[in-house]
């Protein structure tokens, strides 16, 4: 089975190589990401070298060994109108790669809102109607394959600004209100995602999605449980169960997804663990509180192509 002829990323900071930083240097801000680390590439991005999506197109032979953001045939989509009007006639049909994420973007419509992006339409499900927007330009059905990631910015939304009412599920006895909880935040994130791939339908040959990541192993949350009152709770710390509720939060989007997705073979889609391709790894290495460095990125890769290798009646990544 032939490769893929091009790939559309939709998703967040794990996927985007360089869109945030367009847009934000068109709205006057040189530099959305603060740190010198992030500079790699030729764009500003959430990586020390190459993010996940990179890595993973490097593996899946549509980009030889450099990075897509250097290629000629990589494009970057704006989410503005602007560009599916005029701008895209400059853009090259024949592209391998048309990223339409977005660093900071929720798997609803907007931006996150501790990212200060709330008030931007950058979120999963706006990026995937830009793509059937422009279904006349990008390559359809049988020339393109999608992947996305999203729903992490969601629960970092969640976990930094209902920690009153977090605390409250976790104090009490038992673990019933907990799950309700965890499952409600999943229940939303999966709905955006399915959401945003029936926007694409007939627009896509097939569709990787990459579920959220082993929460509790950043340093952000570890960081935020840590302002969390230390009440002693039956011989725990409230930090300890805040860490977990994240995880739980996390290993209920994945199952979902995997449910949804996994048990068809003939639906185009294949959920990739999230929690399972983190655990995977040994010493993983960050730039921030938040995004792992080029190589974790390209041993999470590795993990995820092992499993689209795997999966029965997902053919067209060529693998």
């Amino acid at each position: 089975m032939a490769v893929t002829t091009s790939f559309a990323f939709l998703g967040d900071s794990t996927l985007d190589f360089g869109n945030l930083d367009a847009a934000s240097r068109f709205l006057g801000e040189r530099r959305p990401f603060r740190d010198m680390r992030y500079e790699g590439g030729g764009n500003v991005k959430a990586s020390d070298g190459f993010v996940l999506g990179e890595q993973l197109v490097r593996r899946l032979g549509a980009s030889s060994r450099r990075s897509p953001a250097q290629l000629r045939s990589a494009e970057l989509i704006n989410l503005s109108d602007e560009p599916l009007r005029r701008g895209l006639l400059s853009k090259d049909p024949n592209a391998q790669v048309f990223n339409f994420a977005y660093a900071g973007a929720t798997s609803g419509r907007r931006g996150s809102r501790i990212a200060g992006l709330e008030d931007f339409t950058i979120g999963l499900r706006r990026q995937a109607a830009t793509l059937a927007k422009a279904s006349g330009f990008v390559p359809a059905a049988r020339g393109l394959d999608v992947i996305i990631s999203g729903g992490t910015n969601d629960v970092f939304d969640f976990l930094e600004n209902n920690q009153n009412r977090i605390t409250s599920v976790l104090i009490t006895p038992g673990q019933r209100d907990d799950r309700r909880l965890a499952n409600r935040v999943a229940s939303k994130v999966v709905s955006n995602i399915d959401a945003s791939l029936d926007i694409i339908t007939g627009n896509y040959d097939e569709a990787l999605v990459i579920g959220t990541t082993k929460l509790s192993a950043l340093p952000r949350v570890r960081q935020v449980s840590r302002e969390i009152r230390r009440t002693p709770l039956i011989g725990r710390s409230l930090a300890s169960e805040f860490r977990k509720f994240a995880d739980r939060i996390s290993a209920s989007i994945n199952s979902r997804l995997e449910d949804k997705y996994n048990a068809d073979d003939s639906n185009g889609i294949f959920a990739v663990n999230g929690i399972d391709a983190w655990e995977s790894i040994k010493s993983p290495g960050f730039v921030d509180t938040i995004h792992p460095d080029s190589k974790t990125n390209g041993r999470l890769a590795d993990f995820v192509v092992a499993q689209v290798g795997q999966a029965s009646g997902f053919d067209s990544f060529g693998l």
